[in-house]
């Protein structure tokens, strides 16, 4: 039985789970798949290509870059994220990724979309990405902040609106031990939906069931995390998250704030590792 690991978005909140994994990989922890969406999707890629504080540099050194994130690049180009620029020259340049490492590898990743046109999540494989990562592209494209992805015949959005944390699809995918990375505090929990109706209805008139997945978004949020409790009651999930309330916005360009998250992420790790190990051990076979 293998175990799987599953990656919580967030935006730059995934500064922590760049520090969860960062110790990952420094203690030879791999799994054979990954299942994530928007920043954990991303945040996987430097994973699998065994980038040991890519991800670290990604959020610490460029996230205040306005080619990275800005709201002069939502003004002029319509998505705050400068993806030309994330998967081009930082990718390519800046901070090379490791594509040959990437795959090569045995390890499997799973970005998770939401499909404007029936409000359902839509997965892609390694596979997918053979060309290019606009999988991965459209599981970061937020809503109201980024343009629709058009990919594989689908109109796409982050996958944060319809499986923000997705035990559900790992789950259903055949993987019944999961090893979870959140980045909200055990007690987070959401209370309402990101954006008044009539925003989104006015943005996206032409798909309700988008709309519809939106304003459903806490309740599918609450539920999935309630559910990697529950398996983790069960044996069946380890998780790891915040030790500590986070205050980092999704869109946060300070480094200093997101060197702290990170470094919480790396301590937070660290002091779950014997327990983790033991999890693996137990379950890895």
């Amino acid at each position: 039985m293998s175990i799987s690991l599953i990656l919580e978005g967030g935006g730059t909140r995934g500064a922590y789970t760049a520090g969860v994994l960062d110790v990952f990989a420094e203690n030879n922890i791999f799994f054979p798949d990954t299942y994530g969406v928007s920043a954990g999707a991303c945040n996987a890629l430097s994973y699998i290509s065994k980038q040991k504080k890519r991800n670290y540099r990604i959020f610490t050194e460029y996230a205040s870059d306005k080619r990275y994130m800005s709201v002069s690049s939502l003004l002029k180009t319509g998505s705050i994220f400068g993806f030309d620029f994330i998967f081009g020259e930082l990718a390519n340049e800046l901070l090379p990724f490791d594509y040959g490492e990437f795959f090569k590898s045995s390890m499997n990743i799973f970005a998770g979309t939401t499909d404007c046109e029936t409000g359902k999540p839509v997965f892609f494989s390694k596979e997918d990405m053979k060309d290019d990562f606009t999988a991965v592209m459209a599981s970061s494209s937020l809503p109201l902040v980024s343009h629709i992805v058009s990919f594989r015949g689908k109109h796409l959005l982050d996958g944060g609106v319809t499986a923000p944390i997705p035990i559900d699809y790992a789950i259903d995918n055949g993987s019944r031990k999961n090893v979870v990375v959140l980045t909200r505090e055990k007690d987070y929990y959401k209370t309402k939906s990101d954006a008044p109706k009539f925003v989104l209805q006015r943005k996206y008139k032409n798909y309700p069931a988008l709309v519809k997945a939106m304003m459903e978004r806490a309740e599918v949020y609450n539920t999935e995390k309630k559910r990697c409790y529950s398996e983790q009651e069960k044996g069946n999930a380890f998780v790891i998250e915040p030790s500590q309330p986070v205050t980092v916005g999704r869109y946060c360009t300070k480094p200093d704030k997101l060197e702290q998250l990170y470094q919480l992420g790396v301590e937070d790790a660290k002091n779950k590792l014997i327990d983790l190990r033991r999890f693996i051990a137990l379950n890895n076979f």
